[in-house]
C-alpha cells in the first residue's frame, strides 16, 4: 500500500518548485531570497545559498519565508500543485497554507 503511495505522490506536477535550502533551521524554496542588501541579494540555488547581484536577479524573485510543505515538498508561495490523484482540484500555495482551488469541468476533460 505504502509503495504504491509513494509512487503517486511522486508523480506530481508542481510549478516552480525544483529543491530546496535551508536558512534558520526553515526550508526555503529554489530561487527564493533570503537576505537583501543595497548591492546583493542571498538566493537560493542547487540547494545552496548563495550571493548574486541584484541586477543578475529577475524581478519578481520569491521572497524565503512563505514556503509550504506538501508531501514533505517545499513548494513557493503562490505555486501550483496538480495531485494526479485528486486530478479534479489544484492545490496553491499561499502564505505558508496550502489553499484547494477546485476547477471546471471543461477544465478537467481537456
Amino acid at each position: 500500500m505504502w509503495g504504491s503511495l509513494a509512487v503517486v505522490v511522486l508523480g506530481l506536477v508542481v510549478d516552480n518548485a525544483l529543491g530546496f535550502c535551508t536558512f534558520k533551521r526553515d526550508k526555503v524554496c529554489e530561487g527564493a531570497v533570503t537576505i537583501e542588501t543595497k548591492l546583493l541579494l542571498q538566493v537560493c540555488e542547487n540547494g545552496k545559498l548563495k550571493f548574486r547581484k541584484r541586477e543578475k536577479v529577475k524581478p519578481g524573485y520569491p521572497k524565503a519565508g512563505k514556503e509550504c510543505l506538501w508531501y514533505g515538498e517545499v513548494v513557493c508561495d503562490g505555486a501550483t500543485v496538480r495531485d494526479l490523484n485528486r486530478w479534479w482540484f489544484q492545490s496553491k500555495c499561499a502564505d505558508k497554507r496550502m489553499r484547494v482551488v477546485g476547477r471546471s469541468w471543461l477544465e478537467v476533460v481537456k
